[in-house]
């Protein structure tokens, strides 16, 4: 008997709320600042444009062992490029120092200028040497003990042809009003409280 008022307001409770759900759907939506849009847009541009640039066009990564390294799409070599003449060449690696020499058919172009040979700065130096030979470009990169040669193609189907990622629609109704508490490193920090 004593159960029987606390069981009536609870489901008069949960009527309230499920009477209340439907009229705060119908609520007008939020309007998105117009400056905030055109930081998404700019955003979103920058995104495809790192992607075209940086990620979609990566074309091969290559080792290189200390002393001579040959070039060239001919499969004898250390390293076999997907494109350009048979033999292009060869990168010295000595000690951690990078020189490449170029044979005349690869027609190859540093700073907008053909070379034959060249010292290679790595992009660990802020200022990589990026070699030209028609669409492929070729940096030295340095991970730890490791130096190797980046290949990108610039004209690779994957960087022509990507259409862009799919967004939905900017929606304020899904933004979460929140205080950032930085974690210390040292243990876990959990919300008070949690959105149903």
């Amino acid at each position: 008997m004593n159960r029987k008022p606390s069981a009536i307001l609870v489901a008069a409770a949960l009527s309230v709320l499920c009477a209340i759900a439907p009229a705060a759907d119908k609520a007008a939506p939020i309007v998105a600042d117009p400056a905030y849009l055109q930081s998404f847009e700019k955003w979103k541009a920058e995104l495809v444009e790192d992607l075209k640039q940086e990620w979609l066009p990566l074309a091969g990564l290559f080792w290189l062992k200390p002393g001579e390294n040959s070039f060239g799409t001919d499969p004898k070599n250390v390293i076999v490029l997907p494109k350009g003449p048979a033999q292009a060449g060869s990168f010295t690696l000595q000690g951690k120092t990078v020189t490449v020499k170029f044979v005349p058919a690869a027609s190859a172009i540093i700073a907008g200028k053909p070379v034959t040979s060249a010292d290679l700065q790595p992009d660990t130096s802020g200022n990589a040497t990026v070699i030209e030979i028609g669409s492929m470009r070729l940096h030295v990169i340095v991970r730890g003990e490791r130096i190797g040669i980046r290949l990108k193609d610039v004209e690779s189907d994957g960087a022509r042809q990507y259409p862009g990622p799919l967004f939905f629609p900017v929606d304020l109704s899904y933004r979460v009003t929140a205080t950032w508490l930085p974690s210390d490193g040292r243990r876990w920090t959990f919300p008070t409280c949690w959105a149903m």
